[in-house]
């Protein structure tokens, strides 16, 4: 169909998995637009392809049943619309966005961070994805969502189910889990709609429908699932990869002197560490993308990841830049569908890297790190670390 077929990357091979930004280098270097015959889809590793990809809903589809192909009613959300049916759930979503307390939010991360830092502080060894970065994450977007947190086990399994089947193009067992997940925190998020006691984003989504003519209940429930799992996925999945980074560099964090600021460094981790890898769309109208014919009915899989670290926009791509090109990386996406909530990652980590300054905290691999056997979002299972604490701030703020 194309020039290239390049059958060495096969993103859930272990060494992929491992590390998959030589991978991603050697592709972009060789053939930036290519077809991948084993994922039938075009792959594209460039930024500014990349970015034309995200930004061009006109030709390139979030929802695929613009190209005719059919879409299971649980599946259909946010994330699954393109203008104008998305224009107005998102705006809906915005709205509802703006009536979180962003100041209690603020402090409350502040204190959650801090209590579980130093309860891990001079013990032993601890793991911070499971005793920090996952239950951080959980908490902080119920709260921002105004819901008490779910159960955390099972949760987790919904979750993790969600999350395998965004692979189901590479491993098709991965996929009937993923769709009963997907029912399952749909029914959740409706239980929470259907209660007159909820207050915040929830309550506040709820009442926006009943004004905005055209966004069903079933719509409204999938997109807030959709919100929720993001936002759990993403960010503990980030958190987890900036500790990872600040144990193996320790002086990272006195960068901030030399960068402006934590936003600065947020914003960098984001491009580096992201761990959405990839966004797929598929082509409505004949056209051309890098050189290449891309036809209507092609899936196109832009992996921002790689996208991230290209030397072509981003000067000395695999390190922290203490002169970053803010807003350029496409690690929150681009255009319709940029992450909604992307307000909330950057306070997460912001608060994480006042956290660990005003508390001296110092972080130190205690073991060799595990990363989970997903493509389409990367993640550590396990992060092993010694957590040491030179001073501790009063868990008190207003």
């Amino acid at each position: 169909m194309a020039p290239h077929d390049d059958p060495y990357f096969e993103p859930l091979d272990p060494r992929v998995l491992a590390d998959p930004h030589p991978y991603y280098r050697r592709l972009r270097e060789a053939h930036p637009v290519y077809w991948h015959g084993m994922l039938g889809s075009w792959v594209v590793t460039e930024h500014a392809a990349g970015r034309q990809v995200l930004a061009d809903t006109a030709r390139y589809a979030a929802d695929f049943r613009r190209a005719g192909i059919d879409v299971p009613a649980a599946s259909v959300n946010l994330q699954q619309l393109d203008p104008p049916e998305h224009t107005g759930i998102r705006r809906l979503l915005v709205c509802a966005l703006h009536q979180v307390p962003q100041r209690a939010m603020a402090d409350h991360l502040r204190t959650t961070m801090t209590s579980r830092l130093l309860a891990l502080g001079d013990a032993c060894p601890a793991d911070l994805v499971w005793g920090f970065a996952r239950p951080v994450a959980l908490d902080a977007i119920s709260r921002y969502l105004g819901v008490q947190p779910p159960d955390g086990e099972e949760f987790e399994r919904y979750s993790n189910a969600i999350v395998r089947s965004m692979d189901s193009g590479l491993d098709p067992s991965r996929a009937e889990a993923g769709d009963q997940a997907r029912a399952r925190l749909s029914e959740l998020v409706a239980g929470w709609l259907a209660d007159d006691n909820q207050i915040g984003f929830v309550a506040a989504a709820r009442r926006a429908r009943y004004v905005r003519p055209g966004i069903s209940a079933d719509l409204l429930a999938n997109s807030l699932r959709a919100v929720l799992h993001a936002g759990y996925e993403s960010s503990s999945r980030l958190l987890g990869a900036a500790l990872l980074r600040l144990a193996r560099r320790p002086g990272l964090l006195d960068q901030l002197s030399a960068l402006d600021g934590a936003d600065d460094l947020a914003d960098e981790l984001v491009r580096l560490d992201g761990s959405v890898q990839a966004d797929g769309r598929i082509c409505v109208a004949d056209g051309e993308l890098g050189g290449q014919r891309i036809r209507r009915g092609d899936v196109v899989i832009v992996l921002l990841a790689a996208a991230n670290r290209d030397p072509a926009v981003f000067p000395c791509p695999d390190e922290v830049n203490p002169r970053p090109r803010r807003g350029l990386h496409l690690g929150f996406g681009r255009g319709a569908h940029s992450c909604l909530g992307a307000a909330l990652v950057n306070l997460q980590l912001r608060t994480l890297f006042d956290c660990l300054r005003d508390n001296g905290i110092t972080l130190t691999l205690a073991g060799c790190p595990a990363w989970e056997d997903t493509a389409t979002l990367r993640g550590l299972t396990s992060l092993p670390v010694q957590v040491s604490v030179r001073r501790k701030t009063s868990l008190h703020w207003r």
